[in-house]
C-alpha cells in the first residue's frame, strides 16, 4: 500500500509536532528543577545588587574622570538648593553697593 502525499506530510507534520512537544516538556522539566534549586526571587535579587553594583562602579568610575564636570554639577545642585538665600544675599549687596555708589557720586 503506497500513502498519497497529503498522508505523508500529515505523518510528517505529526513526526514534528511531536518532536517539538518533547523540547518543550524537556524545557519545562529543566526550569522547574532550576527553579526549585534557586528560586526566581533569588535570581531577581542578585540581579539587581549586580546591576546596582557595575552603575555605581561606572558612577565613581565616571567622576573621577570627570572631576571638573563633578564640581561644577555639584555647585549647581548646591546653588539650587541654596537659590533662595544666594537671592538675599545678592539683592541686599547690590542694595549696598548701589547705595554707596549713589554717595560716592554725590
Amino acid at each position: 500500500m503506497t500513502l498519497r502525499a497529503d498522508e505523508v506530510t500529515l505523518i510528517e507534520a505529526r513526526r514534528l509536532r511531536d518532536m517539538a512537544r518533547g523540547n518543550v516538556r524537556t524545557n519545562l522539566a529543566t526550569l522547574r528543577r532550576d527553579l526549585a534549586e534557586r528560586p526566581l526571587t533569588a535570581r531577581l535579587r542578585e540581579a539587581a545588587i549586580t546591576t546596582a553594583v557595575d552603575t555605581a562602579e561606572n558612577a565613581i568610575d565616571l567622576a573621577l574622570e570627570n572631576r571638573a564636570v563633578l564640581g561644577g554639577t555639584l555647585a549647581s545642585v548646591i546653588g539650587w538648593l541654596f537659590r533662595k538665600p544666594l537671592g538675599r544675599l545678592g539683592h541686599s549687596g547690590w542694595t549696598w553697593v548701589a547705595h554707596h555708589w549713589s554717595q560716592w557720586r554725590d
